[in-house]
């Protein structure tokens, strides 16, 4: 959302973002990282606020999953749209969207969680469900998964099944796969998730697993009512790429 609260209105081209590596590790070509983040329903053109978080997320995302060993770009603008998002989830390990979320009403009259495309947009966005990237994937597990929206942090959300991240937590020596689901509650401010994640990242960095990165960025001042959740395993390394159970320290 923006500084304030998030709207539920979607605005002016942005040009696509692919970003210069920041690279701790390796980058395994193998394994496709997409980032989106929407930067025109949060201009100013489209709220009158010049919010900056949106351009500032997608930077720290694709500089994340980087440093994990991911084969990253970012998108964002005209290029960030429902298609672009189905036509690379095939491929995805990782993936990461800033965006308008909730749980939105789809044409079979049933309601899924979903996020907003960018496509340049104030109003007329379309929505991504989770049912489509459910289909696009046909079952194939993500490893890190990160929905910095609204709502889709919540217990009722259909999103970490899309991308076959099973809805439990396997704390300290247990494991449930090589994943992380990351998302939050409620309604939630862009610079809290701003904040978080800075935290997540930074925590990631010097070697900590995405459990113990979690807990690290939930240190620190929010607004009233900020909440985040998780799903998958908490001793897990974040690295890119398929791992034998158990094995929490490979790279």
């Amino acid at each position: 959302m923006s500084p304030g609260r998030r709207t539920r209105q979607l605005a002016l081209p942005l040009a696509m973002v692919a970003l210069a590596a920041i690279v701790a590790g390796p980058a395994r070509a193998a394994y496709q990282a997409t980032v989106d983040s929407n930067v025109s329903a949060f201009s100013f053109d489209c709220i009158n606020i010049n919010d900056t978080f949106p351009t500032k997320m997608l930077t720290a995302a694709v500089a994340g999953y980087r440093n994990l060993g991911f084969s990253t770009t970012g998108y964002s603008g005209p290029a960030f749209t429902r298609a672009h998002v189905l036509a690379r989830t095939p491929a995805d390990w990782g993936y990461y969207v800033h965006s308008h979320g909730d749980h939105y009403l789809n044409a079979d009259g049933k309601r899924y969680a979903g996020f907003k495309e960018d496509a340049g947009l104030c109003t007329g966005a379309r929505t991504v469900f989770s049912k489509e990237i459910a289909a696009a994937r046909v079952g194939r597990q993500s490893n890190l998964v990160i929905m910095s929206t609204c709502h889709l942090g919540e217990t009722a959300t259909t999103m970490p099944g899309a991308f076959a991240i099973p809805m439990v937590k396997a704390g300290t020596g247990a494991w449930a796969g090589p994943n992380f689901y990351l998302g939050y509650l409620g309604a939630a401010w862009d610079s809290d998730e701003f904040a978080f994640e800075t935290r997540f990242w930074n925590a990631l960095r010097p070697g900590y697993g995405v459990g113990q990165a979690f807990d690290v960025a939930k240190l620190g001042s929010f607004n009233v009512g900020f909440a985040a959740n998780w799903y998958g395993s908490y001793v897990w390394t974040g690295r890119a790429g398929p791992l034998p159970p158990g094995c929490t320290k490979c790279v």
